[in-house]
């Protein structure tokens, strides 16, 4: 991974003001003034931002020469904040201030200069503030300078030059520096090849949250390079690299789920689930798992799943992946969206047991042991909500094999259609009883490239034997589950009974 992108490090405290000093002159502190006033806005502290009174009061600041001012109104036009978005005035502001030294409109010059954003692309000249930058501190230009001397653009090719200062960024546990020092120790280049090494730094990256070092761990866990070949830990650190959108990594995965027992895997879900709640992804769309959705509520920290009541009183079933590392569970029915707790939580098996208030419709469990191949089952679920809505959504298939993945004998494979979004739905017969619960379905290019034969709506389900095992272990649920359906209704009963009992999981991360 190389870093040339736009990276704004600009905070509060980054660019808070010093009190004024004993001998300034009134114009200064008026500056000065005008500034901090402008940085209240901007970071809404008191109050809402607004980020046009803030690009007023630092407009007044940066025409009496203050440097810090100068550059946030670089940055706003930058980024079309409080005026509308303009390069040109955003490198005429930063010039301003990195003429005065000001590390972060350095380093933000250098990045337009990278980029060719309202200046002349030249990688040189890109290269020359990163250094200004870097040698005051700056951890981004640390790293983008490192960048630019092991690629040899804009400076010439030096890879134990970049080395050093991907190191200096490394120490202020900058990710990219991190994974970027890791690939030098793993290649050899201006460092001793040291695999040791290398791991050490992806290591760091990876518990930053950094999904190339992640990856990359993984790989070196499963081969053995570097560290002792661990099943376990690669799996782990693919599954990570996976949640936050790797192109290789499910796939890697795969290769590696494939090698390992049963319990292993248990292992590695278990280690998976406590990095997650331990730390908040990068990534903040919450996306855990391939049938795990988003939510279009125009915040990007939301992800959404299905689940289906199994008690008058609240009780509902959905994935653990859809919930795990949650800061809070909503479940949105037709009575309202409500706040729901976790009662149980069993990641081996990938079940989780909510309860919110009210009365519901519940669907019973059935028996998954007198499912035969090719008996007709149907699901309804909340798929691709940003795209397809919030409206519940039906679609029937088959039992395809009586084995999920790998043979792995607690799930069904099934050809109901199934999308992000519709993990936890309750797969269902044609009595009305629920025989599954979606899990996920099988990648279509990523199983491509790794097989070269394209699945044809490949997707599992886990079996209603094992989410029975887990309910049973509840005391507070004896009595309350509904008896199974013995004899056939007509179709359209069994469908609608199945979307009263379906719910909208929405999660925060």
């Amino acid at each position: 991974m190389r870093n040339f992108g736009f990276i704004l490090l600009v905070s509060a405290c980054a660019m808070a003001a010093s009190p004024p000093k004993a001998g300034q002159n009134l114009s200064a502190n008026q500056a000065e003034f005008q500034f901090k006033i402008g940085l209240g806005h901007y970071t809404g502290r008191g109050g809402a931002r607004d980020f046009a009174k803030a690009i007023t009061w630092f407009t007044k600041a940066a025409n009496a020469g203050h440097a810090r001012a100068q550059g946030m109104l670089g940055l706003c036009y930058h980024a079309g904040r409080g005026a509308s978005k303009d390069f040109k005035m955003a490198a005429h502001w930063l010039a301003k201030a990195a003429e005065q030294e000001d590390p972060i409109a350095q380093f933000s010059l250098g990045t337009m200069h990278a980029n060719g954003h309202g200046l002349t692309r030249d990688e040189a000249k890109a290269a020359a503030w990163y250094r200004k930058a870097a040698e005051q501190g700056h951890a981004a230009a640390q790293t983008n300078l490192g960048v630019a001397m092991e690629t040899g653009k804009g400076i010439p090719q030096d890879f134990a030059a970049a080395a050093e200062w991907y190191r200096k960024a490394a120490a202020q546990n900058f990710a990219v520096a991190q994974v970027n020092l890791g690939l030098l120790h793993a290649n050899g280049k201006g460092v001793p090849r040291d695999m040791a090494a290398a791991v050490n730094w992806y290591q760091k990256a990876a518990d930053n949250g950094n999904v190339t070092s992640q990856f990359l761990l993984g790989s070196c866990y499963f081969l053995g390079e570097g560290a002792p070949k661990d099943f376990v830990r690669a799996y782990k650190w693919m599954n990570l690299a996976a949640a936050q959108g790797h192109p290789s990594a499910r796939e890697h995965r795969l290769t590696i789920g494939g090698k390992m027992s049963p319990q292993q895997m248990a292992e590695a879900q278990k280690l998976t689930t406590e990095h997650l709640a331990k730390n908040k992804p990068q990534s903040a769309t919450g996306k855990t798992h391939a049938l795990t959705g988003t939510l279009n509520t125009g915040k990007d920290d939301i992800a959404t799943g299905t689940g289906f009541f199994i008690t008058t009183d609240g009780y509902l079933l959905t994935n653990h992946h859809v919930v795990a590392g949650a800061a809070r569970v909503e479940v949105r029915t037709t009575k309202g969206t409500l706040p729901a707790r976790t009662v149980k939580a069993d990641a081996v098996n990938d079940i989780a047991i909510l309860k919110v208030p009210g009365a519901y419709h519940p669907l019973p469990l059935g028996t998954s042991r007198s499912v035969k191949l090719g008996h007709p089952v149907f699901t309804i679920g909340f798929p691709n909500t940003a795209v397809q809505g919030v409206e519940p959504k039906y679609t029937n298939g088959r039992i395809n094999g009586l084995s999920g993945m790998q043979d792995d004998p607690r799930q069904f494979q099934v050809s109901v259609a199934v999308q992000p979004g519709n993990s936890g739905g309750a797969l269902v017969n044609d009595l009305g009883n629920v025989v599954g619960m979606i899990t996920f379905r099988l990648d279509d290019l990523k199983t491509f490239r790794l097989t070269g034969v394209l699945p044809q709506n490949v997707n599992y389900a886990l079996k209603s034997v094992f989410l029975s095992a887990t309910l049973e272990s509840l005391p507070q649920l004896s009595g309350k589950l509904a008896t199974p359906h013995l004899a056939m209704r007509k179709y359209e009963e069994v469908v609608k009974d199945a979307q009263d009992a379906t719910a909208l999981i929405i999660v925060y991360r």
